[in-house]
């Protein structure tokens, strides 16, 4: 038995959920997962990590911070 899944219903099961498996006609189970990407945009560039740490290496590397600086002048 053929059932159609609608982006409907994708959208709203990843909202409550972090994967979903489904099986092929022949009983083969297929994972799909959700995985964030972190995006930096700034500048005319940007730039996408898998990771955190790869954020952090990035930014340790362009010595960049995470707080707010302030120049009056």
């Amino acid at each position: 038995m053929a059932t159609k899944i609608t982006k409907a219903f994708l959208q709203e099961h990843f909202c409550k959920h972090d994967s979903i498996t489904l099986y092929k006609a022949d009983g083969t189970p297929v994972t799909f997962a959700k995985h964030h990407n972190l995006i930096v945009n700034g500048g005319h560039h940007s730039f996408m990590f898998k990771t955190y740490d790869e954020l952090m290496a990035f930014y340790n590397k362009h010595h960049l911070c995470l707080k707010p600086v302030i120049n009056i002048g």
